[in-house]
């Protein structure tokens, strides 16, 4: 969606980093977005999943957490735990 959105417009990317860099995401904010889209049931966790990509615009969230489950055990620190679900 967001070459078909953005893409006509000459944006190819949101921040200056390569589709290559190997960037991951910050462990307790993609658990934090993972419980979040969970609360609002499976149609909308199943759609992060699914239709949420990696900096690499390949991998899906979905696919990342397969290969990396320990990232849902990541716990916010203890003066962020309530607002990140912890």
């Amino acid at each position: 969606h967001f070459d078909t959105f953005y893409g006509k417009y000459g944006i190819d990317q949101i921040w200056d980093w390569p589709h290559d860099s190997g960037m991951r995401p910050c462990a307790v904010y993609l658990r934090h977005c993972y419980l979040a889209a969970k609360s609002m049931g499976q149609v909308c966790l199943d759609s992060f999943l699914d239709e949420s990509f990696l900096i690499d615009r390949t991998t899906t969230i979905r696919q990342y957490l397969e290969e990396h489950p320990e990232v849902l055990q990541v716990q916010p620190p203890a003066k962020l735990a309530q607002r990140y679900n912890g």
